[in-house]
């Protein structure tokens, strides 16, 4: 058995655990954007008490996880998508003369890994710029204060 044999074996369990992957991102994502959101009303409260530094240290935990998810779900998804395309082009092959229908099936069930990662990744980013403008602002203000 080739290295490729052994690969294609391995793929043609499709993308169903890319979605659980990516199922777990989307909790992890939901969860970070309500934390900072409670994060930021604590620190708008505070906002006076608080010194530049630790506005910026506070205000910028956890801003990584969303940059990361945002730019990452996408070629997870699209992971997805290719491992169920591999899949479909390969049921194909086995049950030739069946055609159309065959890739077609499986082809729809690859660009739900797509869809699934932009799911993940348009609300991390739409976040991430919120917060990120958010303490900016704050950061500036701040600056023309003292």
């Amino acid at each position: 058995m080739t290295v490729s044999d052994s690969l294609l074996q391995l793929f043609l369990g499709g993308g169903d655990f890319v979605l659980y992957i990516l199922l777990g991102l989307s909790v992890v994502t939901l969860g970070v954007i309500f934390e900072r959101l409670y994060a930021f009303t604590l620190l708008r409260r505070r906002y006076s008490q608080l010194s530049k530094r630790d506005l910026l240290l506070f205000g910028q935990k956890r801003l990584t996880v969303l940059a990361t998810l945002g730019n990452n779900a996408p070629f997870i998804g699209l992971f997805g998508t290719v491992l169920g395309v591999i899949k479909a082009f390969h049921d194909l092959h086995v049950q030739q003369g069946s055609g159309i229908k065959v890739v077609m099936g499986g082809i729809s069930e690859a660009l739900v890994a797509t869809a699934m990662g932009l799911l993940v990744a348009i609300p991390a980013v739409i976040a991430y710029n919120a917060f990120s403008k958010t303490l900016q602002t704050w950061l500036l203000l701040r600056q023309n204060d003292e």
